[in-house]
């Protein structure tokens, strides 16, 4: 099977580099936009010093299913114009409609069937998608049901039960210094200072972080996705790995009673959606991200989204 790629430039308040990929211009199917998680990697999943294709695989994953399948880079990012800085949640919402919009306008994309697949941002995202546009399905992978505080403090806390009892100074520090209330403060303390903000940027330890985007996600609990999910009428599929160390798979229980939903938490499943080989450390896990980004889709999890697809 041939898979085509056509590489495009939305127009609009911002220009939005993004790929079409599709196997046959002269029959409509289905559309699958892929919606990526935090950071500047490019619509592919690559940036300078990690390449993983993983947005890129998942994309001919999709279209070897039988869909048109379309990625894009956010603004303020490789082909995208625009302010990545300036950006909040709501203008990555925005974004993903107009791709969605440009896309129906192709002769082989069947504008009654959009499909929206958000990867750990993604997943929030293509969950307050569900409020702007209208959309068939939506699937949520490694990222369903959590808000960005509760990601950092899931993230914060498998730091600290990883050295518990462990030697070697680093060990002696992060136990000596750490705690969860101190780091329950250092995350509130952020979210704090980007209210105040009066630029699109402030520093924090070292480092400039985005203020509207913070001050956005702080505004949503997790009860507030599980609320949009709950009232969407369309089709949801749910995966988080149990072996995911950015997004907390339990999270899933909270919406799989709803009865257009469908959860899955496959074992040894990382938040690439790839079969771990290793310990599974949080400390080393963007090594282990590179090491496996090779590696296909894990077999089960692809599975679990063609069963989906096919309902």
């Amino acid at each position: 099977m041939e898979i085509k790629e056509d590489r495009v430039i939305i127009d609009g308040e911002v220009k939005i580099g993004a790929t079409i990929s599709y196997t046959d211009e002269n029959k409509k199917k289905p559309l699958v936009l892929l919606i990526m998680g935090t950071g500047k990697l490019d619509r592919d999943g690559n940036q300078f010093g990690f390449k993983s294709n993983v947005y890129k695989n998942m994309s001919d994953m999709f279209v070897k299913m039988g869909y048109v399948c379309v990625r894009y880079d956010k603004r303020g990012t490789h082909e995208s114009t625009g302010k990545f800085n300036s950006a909040g949640i709501s203008d990555l919402v925005a974004d993903s409609a107009r791709v969605i919009e440009y896309a129906k306008s192709l002769p082989f994309v069947d504008e009654k069937k959009i499909i929206a697949c958000g990867h750990s941002e993604g997943a929030m995202v293509a969950t307050l998608l569900t409020k702007q546009t209208d959309l068939s399905r939506i699937i949520l992978l490694g990222g369903a049901c959590m808000c960005l505080k509760s990601a950092m403090e899931y993230q914060n806390n498998l730091v600290l039960e990883e050295f518990k009892g462990k030697k070697g100074f680093t060990a002696w520090l992060i136990n000596k210094t750490m705690t969860k209330e101190k780091l329950q403060k250092q995350i509130n303390s952020i979210y704090d200072k980007a209210k105040k903000a009066k630029s699109d940027t402030f520093f924090v330890k070292g480092a400039f972080l985005p203020a509207k985007w913070l001050r956005e996600h702080g505004e949503l609990t997790d009860d507030d996705y599980v609320k949009m999910i709950e009232e969407y009428d369309g089709k949801v599929l749910a995966i988080t790995g149990k072996s995911d160390l950015q997004a907390d798979y339990t999270c899933l229980e909270k919406i799989a009673e709803f009865e257009n939903v469908t959860t899955y938490a496959p074992e040894r499943v990382n938040h690439m959606l790839r079969e771990i080989d290793d310990e599974n450390s949080i400390m080393t896990v963007t090594k282990q991200y590179k090491r496996l980004a090779k590696k296909p889709v894990e077999q089960s999890t692809k599975e679990k989204i063609e069963e989906f697809m096919k309902k």
